[in-house]
């Protein structure tokens, strides 16, 4: 039902990560989520109240801050979908990653609530009526979440949304709960002990657990998260097919929600080669990045002096040395300043953050080893360090 009215009502699905694409999948989706926890709110709540069960009427209170979690949700895909403008120029997109935020602290605290009246129930038991009614009730909400599961996980992949992931495993967790609700229902006709308050307990350490890896997910591109690796090959595999570039670093990538990455990069070309020329290359490989990605980007030219043999011998031996401190440090922009009574040889050091070496021993160590090979050449180093 959902993807029919997904497919019927929206315009350009065939483009999914269109902002304004994006905006409608995701209040459709919000809508029909909204729609189905408020009808099993008041079912589970009816029979839960009938048959004195802790279990169920907190079930009931999960579908309940459901439908709010809907409602947050299809009003932050409407409010990222906002164009850019003056106070904002780089759009509203992060509110995605808010709104999925607030419906994990929702599902948070309705863990919390659920765990404290389960207590009380452990602490004050009292008996619950197992009926085929409540049995079926249960089995019915089971299905719907099912559902509602699939969708979401179906259309969050779609259109790359995490607040719809975070509704989806929150549909997951749903299926979960009412399944152990509904075996605690059904082992009350076989033992007398408060099964139900028990159960509820457990039920809510798992959703606090589940409402803060939900929250973690949302958190993360808040904080600024690296790319994957598939973003940055498919970075490095757009521009190095041009001809004129022969290498590129200092890649960053800047995430203002779906569809609002904007992408920075130094691109190595040849100082021989007509500036004119390169410069219609480097427009092109915006134009690409824009085209491919859907981002916007902007690349810094670095002319590199590739006749000069010296240079590039005395490049390769500092390539050789960083090397023997840690495989993965790299350097770019080397340059060389002869002078009277020594050369200088300047270029910048990549260092992954995890390297445990202090800054300023791994500089002490390099201008060292560069040294016993040529006395007279000192290294000015400049550390880097990655953000992909």
């Amino acid at each position: 039902m959902v993807s029919f009215l997904i497919r019927k009502l929206v315009k350009n699905i065939d483009q999914p990560k269109q902002p304004q694409v994006r905006r409608d999948v995701g209040s459709i989706c919000g809508a029909c989520g909204i729609f189905f926890n408020i009808l099993l709110f008041i079912g589970k709540l009816i029979m839960g109240i009938l048959t004195h069960s802790i279990a169920i009427v907190g079930d009931a209170l999960n579908n309940l801050s459901d439908a709010g979690s809907s409602i947050i949700t299809m009003i932050g895909f409407r409010l990222a979908g906002k164009a850019p403008d003056a106070d904002h120029p780089f759009g509203h997109g992060r509110l995605e990653y808010i709104s999925g935020l607030i419906v994990s602290l929702l599902i948070c605290i309705m863990g919390f609530e659920l765990g404290k009246s389960s207590i009380e129930g452990i602490i004050h038991p009292t008996a619950v009526d197992c009926t085929v009614l409540a049995v079926a009730m249960l089995i019915a909400s089971l299905l719907v979440k099912a559902y509602m599961m699939f969708y979401n996980f179906k259309w969050a992949k779609i259109i790359d949304s995490s607040a719809m992931r975070a509704t989806a495993i929150d549909s997951r967790n749903d299926m979960i709960s009412t399944s152990v609700v509904l075996l605690a229902v059904i082992s009350t006709k076989f033992t007398d002990l408060p099964v139900d308050a028990y159960i509820g307990v457990a039920l809510a350490v798992f959703i606090l657990y589940s409402g803060i890896n939900a929250a973690r997910e949302t958190i993360e591109p808040l904080l600024g998260t690296p790319p994957s690796k598939e973003f940055i090959d498919k970075i490095e595999e757009i521009v190095m097919s041009h001809e004129a570039i022969s290498g590129i670093h200092d890649v960053v990538v800047h995430d203002y929600g779906p569809g609002r990455k904007m992408i920075s990069l130094h691109a190595e070309v040849s100082a021989f080669q007509d500036m004119f020329y390169v410069h219609d290359v480097i427009d092109n490989i915006e134009y690409d990045l824009a085209r491919e990605l859907d981002c916007e980007a902007v690349i810094h030219m670095d002319p590199i002096d590739t006749k000069n043999k010296d240079l590039m011998k005395l490049q390769d031996e500092a390539k050789e040395i960083v090397k023997e401190l840690d495989e993965r440090i790299t350097i770019h922009d080397f340059r060389m300043v002869p002078g009277d009574s020594h050369t200088n040889l300047i270029f910048d050091m990549v260092v992954p953050h995890d390297v445990a070496t202090s800054e300023k021993e791994l500089i002490q160590s390099v201008q060292k080893k560069m040294l016993e090979k040529h006395p007279h050449h000192f290294c000015v180093i400049k550390i880097d360090r990655s953000y992909v």
